[in-house]
């Protein structure tokens, strides 16, 4: 279903590097987000995927923010870049509905303060984001307003307070985290109970028929995904400061994609030899390549950061700003 070079089969494959890419001309594709089946394969250089609907354009993972992410040309070069897939985060509610919604906490976002997971779904669901005028969504109301012809890469967060971030596939470590508490669990199987919302989201999104990635940092999820919840999607792991960690994890589930920060690629001036000492000589892009896995990079704001990103091979690009892609494509 993902391909490398693009995130879905049969929609044109992209041209490596961006100087070939820039280079070409094109006409550009004017559809306003229902579909990207004209896209140019010269221009269609990167999968743009707008993280939390263009997070600082928009207010972040609204529905206003999904309706304008989606609007717009389907390749580098429109005056106005529309997004190929929306990326959005989800947390239960304290009654089991799916909230749309980045952080455990929304008070440093919305006029509502506490954790999603401890709140009811009409406190959650009333909460206006950002003095926006728009509320949390719920899972639904965002799967509506996203058009089919857009994918949607759903961000699975935490319903618990236990939970922390992946283990190590195949050296399980703690990783003391100040945003997460300690977690009591020796094995990721061991959190199934912690994950059973899985079920009515993924219930919830088969709803729809727009092309569907699932994706998180938690080993847990993973497992639960893999061996407990009923579903038909595909899944990406989402890494953080390890690319041995993040080829493990794809050594040991049946995930579709690497999903790592941009200082975790090599040959980029974003590269944080700090962050991942010892593992300086992993090229994460190329071992993704070469387990066939896509590698879609977050967060990134600027055209430079794009340009070196796309020369380096990646196939899909999390971006705040949609307009970032254009410099360089023109």
């Amino acid at each position: 279903m993902l391909n490398r070079r693009r995130f879905i089969a049969g929609t044109g494959a992209a041209v490596a590097g961006s100087t070939i890419a820039s280079s070409a001309s094109a006409a550009v594709d004017r559809n306003q987000g229902q579909g990207r089946e004209n896209a140019s394969q010269f221009d269609d250089r990167a999968t743009v995927i707008a993280h939390r609907g263009f997070a600082k354009t928009y207010p972040e993972n609204t529905l206003g923010a999904f309706e304008q992410a989606v609007k717009g040309g389907s390749n580098d070069r429109a005056a106005r870049r529309g997004a190929d897939w929306i990326e959005l985060d989800v947390h239960p509610t304290a009654d089991g509905d799916i909230a749309v919604f980045h952080d455990r906490n929304i008070g440093g976002q919305t006029d509502t303060d506490g954790k999603v997971y401890d709140l009811p779904s009409d406190e959650v669901f009333s909460a206006e984001v950002l003095d926006s005028g728009e509320t949390i969504a719920s899972l639904e109301e965002a799967m509506e307003v996203i058009p089919d012809g857009v994918g949607v890469n759903i961000d699975i967060k935490v319903g618990s307070e236990e939970l922390d971030w992946a283990w190590g596939a195949t050296d399980p470590v703690h990783y003391d985290r100040p945003e997460s508490g300690q977690t009591d669990f020796e094995r990721p199987e061991e959190e199934l109970e912690q994950w059973k919302w899985l079920q009515p989201m993924c219930d919830i999104a088969a709803q729809y028929d727009n092309e569907i990635l699932l994706s998180t940092f938690w080993e847990g999820a993973l497992w639960a995904l893999e061996n407990e919840i009923d579903h038909d999607f595909p899944v990406a792991f989402l890494s953080w400061y390890s690319n041995e960690e993040a080829l493990d994890m794809a050594d040991e589930y049946d995930i579709v994609a690497i999903n790592p920060p941009m200082a975790a690629i090599k040959g980029t001036t974003m590269f944080d030899e700090d962050l991942y000492a010892g593992e300086t000589d992993v090229d994460i892009v190329e071992e993704a390549h070469a387990r066939d896995l896509p590698v879609n990079v977050y967060t990134v704001d600027t055209w430079h950061e794009t340009e070196q990103l796309i020369d380096a091979g990646v196939d899909g690009l999390f971006l705040d700003y949609s307009e970032i892609v254009r410099w360089g494509a023109l």
